[in-house]
């Protein structure tokens, strides 16, 4: 009797950021799928692989993020992936080279080089921002512009800072990783061809980091559903995690539902 797959989600963060910035998402995402193996797994340079050195090209940040997965995944698991901005660069790229591993991915305020200028991969508003958040020594100081710029909810900037703090001082990122992985990003063209794989966007319409119609375009390219939260921004898992999770569960439902059909 053939053994039955089980699923692990694949959980990949942004630029400069690893599992420890997920917070309390973590675990209400976790009692959302309790039987599925919920696995965040950090990029090269980044957490837990701090002393690696992050590689310049999106397709070697894949082959090292997809290594990780095999290693930590039970042998019979299918890949779902969950993924915030550089990190659904990861997934659009392991789309591009291993679609086979994948039965689903939800792709939160990402981009591509191929549909959508710099100037709204990066909006033009913060390059100033950006700038002195980069020049800035403070962890304190730091973490606290990168909140003010990714989260909009007052609530969630106040719950964030104490641990993103603590991070950037326990795991500090290097300038080299970070510049690395920002290159990875600005040079990755996106997705080559369609997949025959459920996908879904997720789109904060107040991000002020990356423009929102970077997932529309998107959207409109490959007809993926999108799900547009009115006020959120760049780290929709913090500013409401309750609505992101429930707009994941309820896809969930409906792609599992449509394979059990056509399986039939």
């Amino acid at each position: 009797m053939p053994t039955e797959k089980t699923t692990a989600w694949i959980l990949l963060r942004g630029l400069a950021r690893e599992h420890g910035h997920w917070g309390n998402f973590l675990d209400l995402f976790k009692q959302a799928f309790p039987k599925d193996d919920v696995l965040p797994i950090d990029l090269p340079g980044s957490g837990e692989f701090l002393d690696e050195r992050s590689p310049k090209s999106m397709g070697e940040i894949f082959t090292f993020v997809r290594a990780k997965a095999i290693e930590r995944a039970r042998s019979q698991s299918q890949f779902k992936l969950l993924t915030v901005s550089l990190g659904g660069m990861v997934a659009m790229e392991w789309m591009n080279q291993r679609p086979e591993d994948l039965s689903g991915a939800v792709l939160i305020n990402t981009s591509a080089k191929s549909l959508s200028p710099l100037y709204h991969r990066m909006r033009w508003q913060v390059w100033s921002k950006f700038g002195k958040m980069l020049a800035t020594q403070s962890a304190k100081e730091r973490e606290r512009q990168i909140i003010e710029i990714i989260m909009n909810s007052e609530e969630a900037r106040a719950k964030a800072l104490p641990p993103w703090i603590k991070l950037a001082i326990e795991r500090p990122i290097s300038y080299l990783n970070f510049t690395n992985q920002l290159l990875a990003a600005a040079f990755f063209d996106g997705l080559q061809k369609p997949v025959n794989l459920p996908v879904l966007l997720l789109n904060g319409l107040g991000d002020r980091l990356v423009d929102p119609s970077c997932s529309t375009v998107l959207h409109d390219k490959w007809g993926w559903p999108i799900e547009r939260h009115a006020w959120a921004g760049h780290d929709l898992p913090w500013d409401d995690a309750a609505w992101t999770v429930q707009k994941i569960v309820a896809w969930n439902s409906s792609a599992e539902r449509h394979v059990s059909e056509v399986s039939i």
